[in-house]
C-alpha cells in the first residue's frame, strides 16, 4: 500500500513539473520594436493652394480699326510703357485735323463776335452761342486726339504676356480682347482655411509659411501673408486666405499651378515623444496604452500614456514614456503582461 502511494505521489509531481519545464523552455517571442524619440509639437497645417498673378489684365482697344502692329509673344516679358499693339492711325489722324480746323474756325468766330459784343453791336445771345460753339469744337478736338492715342496700346506695367487672342492685320472691334497681361512682381498662393482653424488663429501673426509646387517637394520657398476673407463661404464654411511669393523667384512658377502651403504656428511651440500609430491601444474615451519593452529581463509591461496629437502614421505622447523607451509597434493585440520577447532585427 505504501509503495502504491509513493508511486502515485511521484507521478503527480512529474505531471506538475512537465508544463513548467515546457514553459521555461519556450523561446522568446520575436516582436517589432520602435524607439520613442523627441519631436517638435506645434500647430502645423497644410493646405492645397492655387497660384495666381498679382494682377491679370485683358488688353482691349477702346476704338475699332485694322491691326497693323502687335508685339504679343506669349510667355515674353514686357516693360511698362512698351508699345504692344497699334491700329491703323490714319482715320484718327484725319479726324484730329478736321476737329482742329473746326476749333480754329470757332475760335475766330468767338473773337469776332466778342469784339462786336463789346461795342454793343452783337447781342448777348450771339455771344453765348459763339462761346458754346467754341467749347463744343474744343471738346471734339480733345475726343479726336484721345481716340488717336487709343489706337496704340502700351504696357501698363512690367508684365508677362500670358496669352494672345488676335493676329496682325485683323479687324479689331472696340472691346475685343487682344491678350492677357500678368503682373508677376509677386505670385499669390490662395487657399481655403476651415472655420475652426481661423477661429483658433484669429489675430495670430507669429507664423511661418512655406510653399512648394506639387511634385517638386525639393523646392520649398518662404511666403508671406497678404490678406484673408472675413466672411466664410456659405456652403463649405471656409475662408479664403492669400500669401505671396517674392517676385525675384516667380519665374519658377506659373499662374494656375497647384501647390501645397505649410503654415506653422510659432507661438504654440512645444515638444513631445513620437511613436508609431500601430503601437497605440485603446480609445480617447477608455484611454490609451502601449507595451513597453523592459531591457533588464526582455519582458513586456503595459503602460498607460497620454496622446496629445495624431499626425499621419505617428502619434505624439506627452505622458507615460521617456526618450529612448522601446515599444511594441506591430501585433500589439497578441501581447500580454510579462511576455518574454526578442527584438526583430532585419537582415539584408
Amino acid at each position: 500500500m505504501n509503495r502504491i502511494f509513493i508511486l502515485a505521489v511521484v507521478f503527480i509531481l512529474q505531471a506538475c513539473s512537465e508544463p513548467a519545464e515546457e514553459k521555461k523552455a519556450l523561446p522568446p517571442v520575436v516582436v517589432q520594436l520602435s524607439t520613442a524619440s523627441l519631436a517638435d509639437l506645434a500647430n502645423d497645417y497644410e493646405f492645397p493652394a492655387t497660384i495666381s498673378a498679382v494682377k491679370s489684365v485683358d488688353l482691349k482697344f477702346e476704338v475699332s480699326g485694322r491691326l497693323i502692329f502687335e508685339n504679343l509673344i506669349e510667355g515674353s516679358t514686357v516693360k511698362k510703357g512698351q508699345v504692344l499693339a497699334k491700329i491703323d492711325p490714319a482715320p484718327f489722324e484725319r479726324k484730329v485735323k478736321e476737329s482742329r480746323i473746326r476749333q480754329e474756325d470757332a475760335q475766330r468766330d468767338l473773337k469776332r463776335i466778342k469784339d462786336v459784343f463789346e461795342k454793343n453791336v452783337a447781342s448777348q445771345r450771339d455771344y453765348d452761342e459763339a462761346k458754346s460753339q467754341f467749347s463744343i469744337a474744343k471738346l471734339a478736338l480733345e475726343n479726336a486726339e484721345q481716340d488717336l492715342s487709343y489706337s496704340t496700346i502700351r504696357a501698363p506695367f512690367d508684365a508677362v504676356i500670358g496669352a494672345r487672342y488676335i493676329e496682325n492685320d485683323s479687324l479689331i472691334r472696340t472691346g475685343d480682347t487682344l491678350a492677357n497681361l500678368q503682373d508677376r512682381s509677386e505670385l499669390y498662393f490662395t487657399f481655403e482655411v476651415p472655420e475652426r482653424i481661423m477661429t483658433a488663429q484669429a489675430g495670430n501673426r507669429n507664423i511661418k509659411a512655406t510653399a512648394h509646387i506639387i511634385g517638386r517637394e525639393d523646392k520649398v520657398f518662404d511666403i508671406h501673408y497678404v490678406e484673408h476673407e472675413t466672411t466664410p463661404d456659405p456652403i463649405s464654411q471656409t475662408y479664403g486666405v492669400t500669401f505671396a511669393l517674392d517676385g525675384q523667384i516667380t519665374n519658377l512658377f506659373y499662374p494656375g499651378s497647384r501647390a501645397i502651403v505649410n503654415v506653422k504656428d510659432n507661438a504654440s511651440y512645444s515638444q513631445a515623444l513620437i511613436i508609431p500609430l500601430n503601437a497605440i491601444m485603446g480609445s480617447s474615451d477608455a484611454g490609451f496604452s502601449i507595451w513597453r519593452f523592459n531591457q533588464a529581463d526582455s519582458s513586456l509591461s503595459k503602460v498607460e500614456v497620454t496622446v496629445s496629437e495624431l499626425h499621419g502614421e505617428y502619434v505624439f505622447v506627452s505622458e507615460g514614456l521617456n526618450v529612448g523607451d522601446k515599444v511594441v509597434s506591430a501585433a500589439v493585440g497578441q501581447m500580454r503582461e510579462g511576455l518574454i520577447v526578442r527584438e526583430y532585427k532585419a537582415t539584408y
